[in-house]
């Protein structure tokens, strides 16, 4: 009968605290979207990276290929190698496969962050369980986590939930792992492959360094195979992303430009006190302040901070410990007992349990992610790190030191659990601060929510979908004729701009790839000087960098007109630019730069800037009129076009998709093309008869394309963009992928045992 119910117990469903955590996570995912099938979808999410990774996943099922340079913005740029995209990223890939097959129209980016949610409390509760945690403890554990502010404060950078699925894991397959003399040695190297697949280089690094503490802290307390582990499983990480790793390289030169990675530091005291703040429901009565250093990314709001009942019992923990060694130290005598009793005290740590190591690991992570965080030793140590010193922001360090923070009281809690003196008012007290402390963190959230969708005065009217039909209906009735001409904008307010994130609107940042025109805007941060220096007098150098709308403001342009006329009239030509978007917007519409004291003085420069261009002499102002009711659309004449052959002559072109343009062309010319000279981009003529030829891509005086059919018969030329590193790199991360659901699969087929593991508390 035992071996009856013991093979009963072997099929049967999961624990109930699992289901619960997953049916509470797809809860709070909906209680937080109210609703809206893109609630996630704004700011950055919305005009920079969806733009692109939605038009190369649509191109991807047109095709069956994803591509990895976009024509569209910045006269063409690699959009894989800085991984911000997404493109390569077998998650995102599949948020959008799946939404394109349910119904409601709801965006890939709600959908990944929503599944990081879910995946993330799912690994979460697991590793709770292993560190000793008892179901009920576990599971509100677990909502605590989820409700924690940072990840909330900053959902429009979806990628910030990868740390939110990533550490657990990670933690969780190491402890899981470390007894498996098979898998210890390149389960975790599995995860970290994975995690640079999944398009975050800063936060690759930082789970490396989380996995090297730990190895560190095994070793330091006497588990010399982990020196072992720690090498197969950094190379095997390495080798399942050796393509990415490469691109990034070869990208590294592009980030050497902004020195703010020891901006926005965290203080500990600010995480604290306001982990003990109601925002959401201060707020709800009309009370909202923050105080410290809680000033983030010109955020006045706390959630960044929000720890909830983490942070407070952790220094109990701490302050408890400390205290606990000082009256310890007091019965020492002289520094022989001291010295003794440090030894008597690392033997006993050297014999510690798994769990109770890796928890110590986690502590050292969590002080090194938070002295990193708040400006210490950390930070003065990757601060003088190539290319690691160009990551952006320290205050970033706070979203892997979250889910330690978590985790770590997760094991004190199971440790507590333990022991036999643990009264159940104690318990039944601490799962009542946690039941509040959820309770405040989801008001918190569903608050922030609200609030960020506010902060940069979005004016959304409609679903991306129809933002993009809007202003493909506006192009057209403008007559704008975006395929063999680009689009520049200018906004009216200096470093700031509301109407950026209504993309019916303008074409700034990367909207003008997906609805398919081409323009100089783009995401800037990762370009190469060069690059820039090919348009910086149609937008400025100095005000460009890391704008809101990644465009410039119509003053610095009508300032460039008068003082360097004869620059900014060769580059309009040159860059073939026909249409300009002059922003109309009133002070009193745009309630962010009401707020700003530079901007409180408005003066219209619209008609100074038409003024100027009129006065160039080989570039005609052909037609002002109204764009839209934000925005006016200048046209001039005497720009070339994307395309022309030797004789000056426009010739149409079409854009196959997002990397692949093509033309008609004749034998014997020459064509010259309006997009940045790359060493990987690739051209060949298709005659009448079928012949393929390739063409050499020459670069002109100023760094635009020249192309020739001196050798052929005429016939199609197709202009294509291709690294080998992108095709290795499309093959890894196949291989990575399917590695990585392996390694999963493995987890959860021997996952059986661990209910009747002794390890875990049933």
């Amino acid at each position: 009968m035992k071996d009856m119910r013991t093979g009963r117990r072997k099929t049967a469903l999961p624990e109930t605290g699992v289901l619960l955590v997953i049916l509470a996570s797809i809860g709070y995912i909906l209680l937080l979207a109210g609703g809206n099938p893109e609630a996630f979808l704004i700011d950055d999410n919305r005009t920079q990276w969806y733009p692109v990774m939605e038009r190369a996943y649509e191109d991807f099922w047109t095709t069956g290929r994803i591509y990895c340079y976009d024509f569209y913005q910045m006269k063409g740029m690699p959009v894989a190698e800085q991984g911000y995209y997404g493109v390569m990223n077998p998650f995102m890939l599949l948020s959008y496969t799946v939404t394109r097959l349910l119904p409601g129209g709801m965006d890939a980016i709600t959908f990944y962050i929503g599944m990081m949610v879910v995946l993330g409390n799912f690994f979460f509760y697991l590793a709770c369980r292993r560190l000793g945690c008892k179901q009920i403890p576990a599971f509100l554990l677990t909502m605590t986590y989820s409700t924690m502010g940072c990840f909330w404060a900053f959902f429009y950078w979806y990628y910030v939930f990868n740390n939110f699925f990533l550490v657990p894991l990670l933690v969780y397959v190491f402890l899981r792992c470390s007894r498996e003399r098979r898998l210890m040695y390149c389960a975790c190297g599995i995860v970290l492959a994975m995690d640079l697949w999944m398009g975050n280089v800063q936060y690759t690094f930082y789970h490396y360094i989380l996995f090297g503490i730990l190895c560190l802290t095994m070793m330091i307390l006497k588990s010399g195979r982990y020196f072992k582990m720690l090498l197969t499983n950094a190379a095997v990480g390495v080798g399942l992303s050796l393509p990415m790793l490469f691109l990034l390289m070869q990208a590294s030169g592009s980030f050497q430009k902004h020195e703010n990675f020891m901006t926005y530091p965290l203080l500990y005291l600010s995480l604290l006190i306001h982990s003990v703040i109601p925002q959401g429901i201060l707020r709800h009565h009309g009370i909202d302040f923050s105080f410290l250093d809680s000033y983030v990314m010109g955020r006045e709001d706390n959630l960044v901070c929000y720890m909830g009942v983490v942070g407070i019992l952790l220094l109990a923990a701490l302050i408890h410990v400390i205290a606990r060694s000082l009256r310890k130290a007091k019965t020492l005598v002289g520094l022989r007992d001291l010295r003794e009793e440090l030894r008597a005290v690392y033997d006993r740590a050297a014999v510690w349990p798994l769990e109770k190591k890796t928890a110590a690991g986690c502590a050292a992570a969590l002080f090194f992610f938070l002295s990193l965080m708040s400006g210490g030793a950390a930070a003065h140590i990757l601060g003088v790190m190539p290319v690691v010193s160009n990551f952006r922001y320290l205050f970033k360090a706070v979203f892997p030191a979250a889910p330690l923070a978590a985790l770590l009281l997760a094991y004190l809690v199971g440790a507590a659990g333990r022991k036999r003196d643990a009264g159940s008012h104690v318990r039944s007290a601490a799962a009542l601060l946690a039941a509040v402390s959820v309770c405040i963190g989801v008001a918190n959230a569903c608050d922030t929510v609200k609030v960020v969708r506010q902060m940069f005065d979005m004016r959304i009217e409609g679903k991306f979908a129809q933002e993009r039909e809007t202003a493909l209906s506006a192009l057209a009735a403008a007559g704008v004729d975006g395929k063999n001409y680009r689009t520049a904008a200018f906004l009216q307010f200096p470093g700031v701009n509301d109407e950026c994130f209504n993309l019916s609107r303008n074409l700034t940042k990367n909207f003008a790839t997906s609805v398919g025109v081409f323009s100089l805007a783009g995401y800037e941060i990762a370009t190469p000087e060069s690059r820039l220096e090919m348009f910086d007098a149609v937008y400025s150098e100095t005000d460009f960098f890391a704008r809101y709308a990644n465009a410039d403001t119509m003053e610095n342009f009508y300032q460039n007109l008068r003082q360097q006329p004869e620059k900014v009239q060769v580059q309009l030509i040159d860059n073939s630019v026909r249409y300009l978007l002059l922003d109309k917007t009133a002070l009193a519409d745009n309630r962010m730069a009401q707020g700003r004291v530079n901007a409180c003085v408005q003066n219209d420069w619209r008609k100074d800037v038409v003024a100027a261009l009129q006065a160039l002499p080989d570039i005609r102002v052909e037609r002002v009129c109204a764009f839209n009711d934000h925005y006016d659309l200048v046209e001039l004449a005497g720009t070339g076009s994307l395309c022309m052959d030797g004789a000056g002559q426009r010739i149409p072109l079409t854009d196959e998709n997002m990397q692949t343009l093509s033309f008609e062309a004749q034998a014997e010319q020459d064509y010259t093309l309006s997009f940045a000279w790359d060493s990987h981009l690739k051209a060949y003529v298709t005659e009448e008869d079928g012949t393929v030829r390739p063409l050499t891509v020459e670069k002109t005086e100023n760094g635009n394309i020249r192309l020739s059919t001196a050798e052929s018969a005429g016939g199609r030329v197709t202009l294509t963009w291709h690294d080998p590193l992108c095709t290795a790199g499309f093959v890894w991360e196949s291989v990575t992928a399917l590695t990585f659901l392996g390694l999963l699969a493995g987890l959860a087929i021997s996952g059986k045992k661990c209910y009747s593991n002794s390890q875990i508390v049933n």
